[in-house]
């Protein structure tokens, strides 16, 4: 089996590509490697780097919240190395990277070990609060974005050491420094360890380009996360080891990878801030900012998760507020509404699916779904609407680069086939003189 360096030297030099299923970095490898004496690299859909110490090890990331994660990480974690567990860090407060402590924590409890200390930024806690206070929220976002039904986590392990900005540690030997950015969440933390070359980024570095847009989460901080990344390429890392994703090793290579991320975060905020300054609408800016094109063969920075437009409009709702723009959209007419209008202009539902498919054929996938919606909108129990709908938005989701809106369109798409499934029940219901079996409405 290849290392999991090796497998990150595959990966720059482009011997493997990023946009196979099996080298995304969200790919649950789970395995650990010793990148230098004294410091491990757990890969799995999450990552966990693990520092050796004479006091015992520290966890920076814990892993997710998912029992089969729990179990995975925690033999990956033992295989290496069976010292307690004397300090976790979290580099920020989503479920998949500080909810993974939990067998950790059994473990101590069975042999008398003092539980861990927990290190994390302020803003965790409310975080997590937020999270117990949005669990059905938040657990229908990840069944959308990720196709997999699961049950929110709602009793966190707290940290039990807050900090601001920057905390020092010293842990059995090893000098940690506890750096506070805001990017991907308002509450994340970057480690450096500077006798050991390892800089950990959490999310801040993904193997992918930056999760600054995500349509369905809180904001993110697309200047800020710019800045953190400069500050970590000036310590001149030896080791990278990101939040998702496959370690890197080599000091031009690592400063390589974070002052491209940054430049990459940069130009979207500019180019997105000077139209802003100029008038520009959300309509406008989406289809006008681009990443930049000298950036755009490099591995680490493909919109195989997040994309570029998604990073644009949460810049935009940063700086400007929900406002689009249009101004029919500030206080808009339902969509059963508009859907009804626009069937009735175009002479009914029925033309409106068949321009939609023309678009499909034609590659427009954009315009067709907006037609497509517009006529389940009309007719919202229509077999031959959620037909046409449920095939247009599969296809779409097969065509999508991102996980982001393959996650979305692949849920439209399975609304339509549970809509449709409905309406055909109904059908043969009334058919038979019958009253129609329960179904799957809401």
């Amino acid at each position: 089996m290849p290392t999991l360096l090796e497998l990150s030297e595959r990966l720059w030099t482009g011997r493997d590509s990023i946009h196979d299923p099996a080298h995304h970095p969200f790919t649950t490898l789970n395995q650990i490697d010793e990148l230098a004496p004294g410091v491990a690299f757990y890969k799995n859909f999450s990552n966990i780097g693990v520092l050796g110490t004479a006091d015992g090890l520290v966890l920076l990331d814990t892993g997710s919240f998912h029992p089969l994660a729990h179990r995975r990480s925690f033999d990956g974690v033992r295989s290496w190395s069976d010292l307690r567990i004397h300090t976790a860090v979290y580099t920020h407060g989503h479920v998949d990277h500080a909810y993974g402590l939990p067998p950790f924590l059994a473990e101590a409890a069975e042999r008398g070990w003092a539980r861990p200390r927990v290190v994390a930024h302020r803003d965790v806690v409310p975080r997590m609060e937020r999270y117990i206070e949005t669990a059905g929220f938040n657990a229908v976002i990840n069944q959308r974005q990720f196709q997999q039904a699961v049950e929110w986590p709602t009793r966190p392990i707290y940290p039990t050491d807050l900090y601001h900005e920057r905390l020092d540690l010293e842990v059995g030997g090893v000098q940690l420094e506890l750096h506070h950015a805001r990017g991907e969440t308002d509450d994340h933390t970057w480690v450096w360890a500077s006798e050991l070359g390892v800089l950990y980024t959490g999310d801040l570095f993904i193997w992918s380009a930056p999760n600054a847009g995500n349509p369905q989460k809180v904001q993110r901080y697309c200047a800020d996360w710019a800045r953190a990344l400069r500050e970590m390429a000036a310590l001149r890392p030896r080791f990278l080891l990101p939040g998702h994703g496959l370690p890197i090793a080599g000091e031009a290579r690592v400063r390589q990878a974070l002052l491209e991320t940054a430049s990459y975060l940069e130009s979207i905020y500019s180019q997105t801030l000077d139209l802003m300054n100029q008038g520009a609408s959300i309509d406008e800016l989406i289809h006008t900012v681009k990443p930049p094109a000298a950036l755009a063969d490099r591995p680490f920075l493909q919109p195989i998760y997040d994309e570029p437009e998604f990073i644009v409009r949460n810049i935009y709702r940063c700086l400007g507020g929900w406002y689009s723009g249009t101004p029919s959209e500030l206080k808009p007419s339902p969509l059963a509404t508009q859907g009804r209008a626009i069937a009735d202009l175009a002479g009914g539902f029925e033309r409106l699916l068949r321009r939609a498919e023309e678009c499909q054929a034609a590659g427009d996938f954009r315009l067709a779904s907006h037609l497509v919606d517009w006529a389940a909108a009309a007719e919202p129990d229509s077999v031959e609407v959620h037909r046409v709908r449920a095939q247009l938005y599969t296809a779409r989701a097969g065509h999508e680069p991102s996980t982001m809106s393959r996650g979305v369109f692949a849920a439209a798409a399975r609304d339509s086939e549970r809509r449709l499934r409905d309406c055909e029940r109904r059908l043969a219901a009334s058919e038979a003189g019958e009253e129609p079996a329960p179904g799957d409405e809401g």
